[in-house]
């Protein structure tokens, strides 16, 4: 069970810089703090996943909360290098897409109508116009 966190406790990241071991199995990460300095992690890239989902729970927390919501007009998103997609169905009957990029594969619920939508897009964006 997690101990309690105080939040006067934590410090403040300010920014993060990494890079990939040469043999791809581990992130090195370089957390600068507002007051304590850099701290030097390395983390397994086995464990990548559970922190990217960890990360996107927590955000979605957040934005429940009403602390924090991401608007597009308002955050530049870097593209992502997309290795694997595809949409499924779960034994509820909902929606599910699921991303693979690199070593995280993640998978969102969504409902049915918004496959629908969102193959009627990729067909009409990959239909071939004819020449003028």
């Amino acid at each position: 069970m997690p101990r309690s966190m105080d939040l006067r406790d934590l410090q403040q990241v300010s920014y993060v810089t990494g890079d990939v071991t040469p043999d791809g199995t581990a992130l090195l990460l370089r957390i600068e703090t507002e007051r304590g300095g850099p701290v030097d992690l390395s983390f397994p890239t086995v464990d990548l996943q559970h922190l990217v989902t960890l990360l996107l729970v927590l955000g979605g927390k957040a934005a429940v909360n009403g602390r924090f919501a991401a608007f597009s007009e308002t955050f530049q998103a870097q593209p992502l290098p997309l290795h694997g997609v595809s949409l499924g169905i779960e034994e509820n009957d909902r929606g599910v897409l699921t991303l693979e990029v690199g070593a995280t594969v993640l998978s969102f619920s969504l409902p049915r109508h918004s496959m629908a939508e969102m193959g009627r897009t990729i067909l009409n964006l990959t239909r071939v116009s004819p020449a003028n």
